[in-house]
């Protein structure tokens, strides 16, 4: 700000010495060189400025030269009504580096008055790095998918689709019927579901997967076919990939509470051979008991 002070009192001056009354007066000719001249100095430091980071200080310089290089070109209409035009411009400009571009091109006009005179243009590798703008919050699936409205059609289309392939098997071989007020509350619970695992305000009023599903044995064919048709939909509603990546990485995520593995049948038992009576082993034949002799009596015992 000071040197854009000393600039513009310096022009005042420069114009009181080109009609002091003891010298000669200056021709128009020079007068536009003098200006010209003015104008390159002008714009030269207004580059080093401006390029330092201190767009308000060089557009107060460019200002300053021009209300000054004004009074001395009464001479040269055209340049006056430029200049006009450029401050009126700059005054509805939103910046000060802005405003500072549009003054610098009336600037410019009067530099050509010089012919000859070089200008030197601000170098754009040195003006300072704009500020780093704040990166906005990544929107939640919920609401890049379109919100409750796109949703609603997405889940309508698609259950339509699912109910009317066999592969999908959607009424359980006719266990599970239902009616126009029965699928409306099917596709309701399905557009909470959605919102509950993509960040929508919908809270989701059904039961969990797993014992919503128990009984129904749905196999892994029949889950593939489901999600085909739900695939299939996202891409008819031109449902970004990326977003739509994520949705069926979703729905992939519950196989493991919907599908029932098959229960293995037991093998069966072989028969445990018959087993043969137990033989009764022969008990040893005993011998008969053997009589031993009985001694022989003393006849004279048996005498008495």
């Amino acid at each position: 700000m000071r040197f854009a002070t000393i600039l513009t009192l310096s022009l005042f001056a420069f114009t009181a010495t080109a009609i002091k009354a003891d010298d000669k007066p200056l021709t128009r000719a020079d007068i536009d060189k003098r200006a010209a001249k003015v104008a390159y100095d002008t714009i030269d430091q207004g580059a080093v400025i401006f390029n330092s980071g201190n767009h308000e200080g060089c557009l107060r310089l460019y200002e300053g030269s021009l209300l000054a290089l004004k009074a001395i070109l009464d001479h040269r209409p055209d340049i006056l009504k430029t200049i006009e035009a450029k401050q009126a411009t700059a005054k509805t400009a939103k910046t000060a580096a802005d405003k500072a571009f549009v003054l610098r091109e009336a600037l410019d006009e009067v530099l050509k008055l010089g012919g000859a005179v070089t200008k030197k243009e601000p170098d754009p590798k040195k003006e300072p790095p704009e500020p780093k703008k704040e990166p906005e919050p990544k929107k939640v699936l919920w609401d890049r998918i379109g919100g409750q409205k796109a949703v609603e059609a997405v889940v309508h289309d698609f259950v339509v689709a699912a109910a009317a392939d066999p592969k999908v098997n959607f009424t359980r071989d006719g266990k599970y019927k239902l009616d126009d007020e029965g699928m409306k509350k099917f596709e309701k619970m399905l557009v909470e579901l959605v919102s509950a695992t993509t960040g929508g305000p919908l809270k989701y009023t059904g039961k969990e997967m797993k014992p919503a599903h128990a009984g129904m044995q749905i196999t892994d064919a029949e889950f593939d076919a489901i999600a085909g048709h739900f695939a299939a939909t996202l891409k008819k509603y031109e449902v970004p990939k990326a977003d739509a990546d994520e949705l069926i990485a979703i729905v992939a995520s519950t196989r493991k509470d919907i599908v029932e593995p098959k229960k293995e049948p037991e093998p069966k038992k072989e028969p445990e051979p018959k087993k043969d009576p137990e033989e009764k082993k022969p008990e040893p034949k005993k011998d008969p008991e053997e009589k031993k002799p009985e001694p022989k009596k003393d006849p004279e015992e048996e005498k008495k």
